[in-house]
């Protein structure tokens, strides 16, 4: 599993799936393991994980960049250790550096990630890596830690009894998905390096993969060290995977039956990949909507509304959420049919049945009616003890939902709820002059030369700071690299 961030699926697919213990022969090693399920319950249970993962994240909406990866997928799955098993590649419309499977040859990675690469043979090492965690069954094998593991919104459910503290705990309905372990991982990386160079993808591509990884690792450490706090790194995984060495790299050819160089040279493919991806969203797609500063633009939705600066906002399928760096205060907000013959309050009290409250108030914001409750209890954040506000505004058919807490509360009120009541008054409809700004930032190539700096385009990049140090992170130039003369390198618009 190749990953910064940990990627999310439905914690509901596993509480459904039925598992089952059997021995199975390992395809690509030829040992017998303890599985959890036959290749055949894995494919039907990947099956449903693929409703579910695609209902949460959502398919990057272009065509012809899902072919893209699919054909260099089918490649290199034409060489793996199960070339007849039916492989499926999605592009995910998330913005995480991320690529994963849930086995049964579903193979996922997300658009954040192709921001990162930068040869098509990088990719392929990627997509590679994933079907070695097929071939190898790592998923079936339940390798060392639960790779779906359960959410925190049942947790909060079981404590509270409450459903609608629940989804507020929820956050999308997510449960992190782990890695398999090292010596799993370690394996992955072995198989996805055979299957890409018995495809004829440079060798050298899957050590430049983990470099791109470490140096994220090393970015966020200098960072942390300059803004004089701890790192935030995912320790243990980026020190699984060290770049292939020389003899790994023979080995490779080695279990490909190739000998020396293939008569048309490695493919690598820079300029086909980084053309692929010329136009991709940086950041947040359209579908997701638009962070600028600290405001929120929906075309869909055809509203803006307006977050605290410092916390990071997400449009998740079903949601949108919002957080502060170290997630002592959420918000999120949800959309629902508006009832024909309630009115906000009673549409509120009727979601909160069985709550507590600590009083209400009705809402008129921007021409639209709402109402406000502080519950008692419920917030997910301190297993249900503390307060949460509540609110909805009615918009045309739609009813808005906010739901706030704080790890702490002050006079019965969470401790940002005078933020959290800010949010909501923010609320309005898009104004025509708006709608540019709900289109996403995107990748654009240029041709290096002699003269290129990339601080001359830092500006664009949509972020508070560290605006260089992204655009060197995105082409492999981190740290203080310069662009080479003549080739082409991503900045964004």
């Amino acid at each position: 599993m190749l990953f910064r961030s940990f990627a999310a699926v439905f914690a509901t697919a596993v509480l459904s799936g039925v598992l089952f213990t059997a021995c199975a022969t390992n395809p690509a090693s030829g040992d017998r393991n303890v599985v959890l399920s036959s290749q055949k319950g894995e494919q039907e249970s990947s099956r449903r994980y693929y409703d579910q993962i695609v209902r949460y994240y959502g398919i990057y909406e272009d065509q012809a960049i899902q072919d893209y990866v699919n054909a260099v997928g089918q490649r290199v799955a034409r060489h793996s250790d199960l070339p007849d098993l039916e492989w499926h590649f999605t592009v995910l419309d998330d913005e995480s550096i991320n690529a994963f499977t849930t086995g049964g040859g579903y193979v996922y990675i997300n658009r954040g990630l192709l921001n990162y690469l930068n040869t098509e043979a990088e990719l392929a090492g990627v997509l590679g890596h994933e079907m070695g965690h097929v071939t190898a069954r790592h998923p079936a094998r339940g390798q060392t830690r639960s790779v779906l593991a359960s959410i925190l919104a049942i947790g909060a459910a079981i404590a509270t009894g409450s459903g609608a503290v629940a989804d507020l705990a929820n956050i999308g309905g997510a449960a992190f998905v782990q890695g398999y372990g090292r010596e799993a991982e370690m394996e992955a990386d072995r198989l996805g390096l055979k299957y890409a160079v018995a495809t004829g993808y440079d060798p050298n591509a899957m050590g430049a993969v983990f470099k791109v990884f470490k140096a994220q690792e090393r970015f966020e450490i200098d960072a942390a060290r300059a803004e004089g706090r701890e790192p935030r790194v995912y320790h243990g995984v980026f020190s699984s995977h060290p770049a292939p060495d020389a003899r790994e790299v023979q080995a490779a050819k080695g279990a490909a039956k190739i000998t020396g160089d293939p008569p048309g040279g490695w493919i690598e493919n820079r300029n086909t990949f980084l053309q692929a991806i010329d136009g991709l969203p940086f950041g947040t797609s359209r579908a997701q909507g638009i962070v600028r500063d600290n405001r929120f633009y929906s075309a869909d939705m055809g509203i803006t509304m307006a977050f605290p600066r410092g916390w990071t906002i997400e449009n998740q399928r079903e949601r949108i959420l919002a957080f502060t760096r170290n997630k002592d205060s959420i918000m999120q907000i949800t959309i629902e049919a508006k009832p024909d013959r309630d009115d906000p309050r009673a549409f509120l009290l009727k979601k909160l049945k069985g709550q507590s409250f600590a009083g209400g108030e009705a809402l008129s914001i921007n021409g639209m009616e709402g109402y406000m409750l502080l519950t008692r209890s419920g917030s997910p954040l301190d297993q249900g003890v503390g307060p949460v506000r509540w609110g909805v505004v009615y918009r045309n058919k739609s009813a808005y939902v906010f739901g706030g807490a704080s790890k702490s509360a002050i006079n019965g009120k969470p401790e940002a709820d005078g933020l959290i009541m800010s949010v909501m008054q923010t609320m309005r409809d898009l104004k025509p002059s708006e709608f540019p700004l709900t289109e996403p930032y995107r990748i654009k190539l240029i041709k290096a030369t002699d003269s290129t700096k990339l601080e001359d385009y830092a500006e664009h990049v949509p972020l508070e700071k560290y605006r260089k140090e992204e655009l060197e992170l995105m082409n492999g130039l981190y740290p203080n690299k310069k662009p080479p003369a003549g080739q082409f390198i991503k900045v964004v618009e």
